[in-house]
This record gives structure tokens, sequence and C-alpha cells, in this order.
């Protein structure tokens, strides 16, 4: 429905500067939900402003005749984790301090089979990180 100027001023209507129409008993209310302050996204954060702690980035690979599927494997490094963090290699294991990357890559035979580690202090992106600490545990598989 379209109303007209004078429809909507008997109705308690009037006008503002920009031409829209406000009721007397919403004049002057402002948006109940507050916007924060815009910045340019490169500016550095202001003073006073908390700057998150640099993410730890783990990669776990692991060098096998034979491939797990990946949820098993994921799920099968839930004790090494833990024990990472028992030893303070890590500060802890939940999602906003660490970054978990799992990977596996095949080898010819068992003699070749082994467990990599590398703990990295995370910039951005993996690939940034300043490497902390890289160990490889070689998995004894000979059986007499």
């Amino acid at each position: 429905m379209n109303w007209t100027h004078d429809q909507l001023e008997k109705l308690g209507y009037r006008p503002n500067p920009d031409g829209s129409y406000s009721h007397s008993t919403t004049a002057g209310i402002h948006n109940p939900k507050p916007q924060p302050a815009t910045r340019p996204a490169l500016d550095p954060p202001p003073k006073g402003e908390k700057t998150r702690t640099p993410r730890t980035a783990v990669i776990i690979t692991r060098h096998a005749v034979r491939l797990l599927d990946a949820d098993n494997y994921a799920g099968g490094c839930k004790p090494l984790i833990d024990q990472l963090r028992y030893a303070k290699l890590i500060e802890d294991d939940d999602p906003e301090t660490i970054e978990i990357t799992f990977r596996q890559a095949k080898c010819k035979t068992k003699a070749q089979e082994m467990t990599t580690i590398e703990i990295r202090e995370a910039v951005g992106i993996i690939k940034g990180g300043r490497q902390i600490l890289s160990r490889q545990v070689s998995t004894d598989t000979e059986r007499t």
C-alpha cells in the first residue's frame, strides 16, 4: 500500500531531513545492535588490544608400506599428541593453540617405516612457519 504524506503525518510520522519518515515513538532510537568501528585490515592493532599468540603447527608424517584410512590414522595419533603435550613440547592440544596436519607417505620396505613429527610456530600458513623441533621416530617392525 502506498501512503501519502498527509496520511503518514496523521498516523504520527514526521519527515526526516533525508526525506524518510519516522514515527514519534521510534524517533531518535538507534539500532540496538552496536556496530564495531571499522579500520583497514592491515593496520596494526590499537594500543591496549591483545594480539593473538602464534599457533603451533604440528605435522605428523607416517611412512609405511601400507597406508591407513585417514580417520583411523588421525584417531590413532591421539596418544602421540597427548605425549607431546605431557612432555611440554607443545603448549596444549586445543584448536586455538595448535594446528595439526596428518600426512602419509608410502615406502617400499618395512625397514623404511617410520613416523616423523615436525613442530613449528605457525605464521599465517604452515609453509611460512619457523621450525621449532623436528624428530624422526623409527618404528621397530622386525619380528623374530
